[in-house]
């Protein structure tokens, strides 16, 4: 699976919605970079 293009946008300004958007990329980005970290080291084992 790729990664996301975009990330979700951020709905407003305020504190609460930009921690959890915060928390929300991060988790993205650390599904995104499992799967591919997790793939170059299988190709690195070959």
């Amino acid at each position: 699976m790729p990664c996301p293009e975009r990330l979700p946008p951020l709905a407003d300004g305020t504190g609460r919605e930009v921690v959890l958007t915060m928390q929300s990329w991060a988790a993205q980005y650390h599904r995104c970079a499992m799967r591919n970290n997790g793939l170059i080291e299988v190709v690195k084992g070959l």
